[in-house]
C-alpha cells in the first residue's frame, strides 16, 4: 500500500487507513519513510530518454499476444 500512495494511486480510503497507522506504529512510520527515500534517489538518478518507435511496437504485439 506505501507504494501505491507515493505513487499517488492509492484511494481515499487507502490514505486514511495510512494516515492512521502511522500516527501509531513506529515500524510503520520508518518503512514509509524508507520507501520514500529509496523512490526519491531512484527519480533523480534516472535518466528520461524516450524509446524507439520500434520497441514499443514489439512490446505493445507481445502485450496482445498475451491478452
Amino acid at each position: 500500500m506505501i507504494q501505491l500512495i507515493l505513487d499517488g494511486e492509492a484511494t481515499d480510503q487507502q490514505l486514511a487507513r495510512l494516515k492512521v497507522n502511522l500516527e501509531s506504529c513506529q515500524p510503520c512510520i520508518e518503512m514509509y519513510h524508507l520507501e520514500k527515500e529509496v523512490k526519491e534517489l531512484l527519480t533523480k538518478r534516472m535518466e528520461k530518454r524516450c524509446c524507439p518507435e520500434q520497441l514499443v511496437a514489439t512490446i505493445k504485439s507481445k502485450i496482445l499476444r498475451f491478452s
